[in-house]
């Protein structure tokens, strides 16, 4: 690693950042329920932007600048604004702290890509947000430098690290079945969060998507795995450090994993060239889990959804009591395009 760890950790200690965990055994409640926010699910519920492009790869290399194209295209579809810049401006501030939350446990391919991220980030400058002010994190710093990503701190302009590197909540958060410590990268530092889940399938869950993509952002995702993680994901999402934070999914499918998951299978893995845009969380794992569900028609595989991992914490998270988003996928507003070569 290319920084100085003392220095590292002692710009995280000017910050009141430092690595800690759950010590205390005080729970602090939670208070669950739909919450309004301008720029939140509420925004535009129940719609997804899918994107192709059909020059996204050349041979096994990603096109970074059909990645950008991918999601200037898809924020615009989304938000129905003229450009990309009036998007990102729509739906941040200058003085957020955005945390992006990816997903690199399988490692790349099947991982969100540095390519994407870094579209993400010149979205948000865009936007007028300062590069100190955004920080990509996921669990484990390791598991960031192995998918591309340069570990950075304060002062370092855009902001890399794992939890292992800041802590997690000292008392757990219980809201509905779930109690847990939270990264204090979500509890503490940001104001606005930019998941980038990957499209790929859960031996367990039966879909690794935008709302699974939080037990990454916790202390103990061992313990909500039971039953298929029903209703664990969707309450968890209920947690105010998530609800009251979220902003915008942007679904890492340039690769897509049909069987097999969550880790790499390179056998049921597909070059998919597509990226998705959405505020609803719901109705992006529901989009996601159809797209599954179609690449394993076409491989001649069961429907996910016929097996006893059907992931029915999809259709709990849209409940009345969880209020996430939209899960009818006839209900769902799909915006489709292909961009040409």
């Amino acid at each position: 690693m290319d920084w100085s760890r003392r220095h590292f950790l002692k710009a995280l200690a000017a910050l009141g950042l430092t690595a800690g965990g759950c010590r205390s055994a005080r729970e602090a409640e939670a208070t669950a329920g739909p919450t309004e926010t301008p720029t939140g699910p509420t925004t535009w519920p129940g719609k997804v932007a899918l994107t192709r492009h059909t020059r996204a790869f050349a041979g096994d290399l990603i096109s970074r600048q059909a990645v950008a194209e991918l999601l200037d295209h898809s924020l615009t579809a989304l938000t129905e604004l003229d450009t990309p810049q009036q998007a990102w401006s729509r739906l941040f501030q200058p003085n957020d702290v955005v945390a992006i939350k990816v997903n690199c446990l399988a490692g790349l391919p099947l991982a969100s890509h540095p390519e994407v991220v870094d579209a993400i980030v010149a979205g948000l400058r865009s936007a007028g947000v300062p590069e100190g002010n955004i920080i990509i994190f996921d669990r484990i710093s390791r598991e960031l430098i192995k998918c591309g990503f340069q570990i950075k701190g304060p002062g370092e302009g855009v902001q890399c690290y794992g939890t292992d590197v800041v802590g997690y909540d000292d008392e757990p958060t219980v809201v509905m079945s779930v109690g847990s410590c939270f990264s204090r990268v979500i509890s503490e530092q940001a104001t606005a969060i930019i998941n980038v889940p990957v499209l790929k399938d859960h031996d367990l869950a039966g879909l690794t998507g935008a709302l699974k993509n939080h037990y990454g952002s916790i202390h103990n995702p061992n313990k909500l795995h039971l039953e298929h993680c029903w209703p664990y994901i969707a309450d968890l999402n209920c947690a105010p450090q998530i609800r009251n934070k979220h902003r915008l999914v942007v679904f890492d499918a340039l690769y897509a994993c049909y069987e097999g998951g969550p880790g790499y299978k390179p056998e049921t893995t597909v070059q998919y060239g597509a990226l998705m845009a959405a505020t609803d969380p719901v109705a992006a794992d529901a989009v996601a889990l159809d797209l599954l569900e179609q690449l394993r028609a076409a491989y001649k595989l069961p429907p996910i959804m016929s097996e006893e991992r059907a992931p029915k914490w999809i259709a709990t998270a849209a409940d009345k009591q969880h209020g996430l988003g939209v899960a009818d996928l006839k209900a769902i507003q799909l915006v489709r395009h292909e961009l040409p070569a």
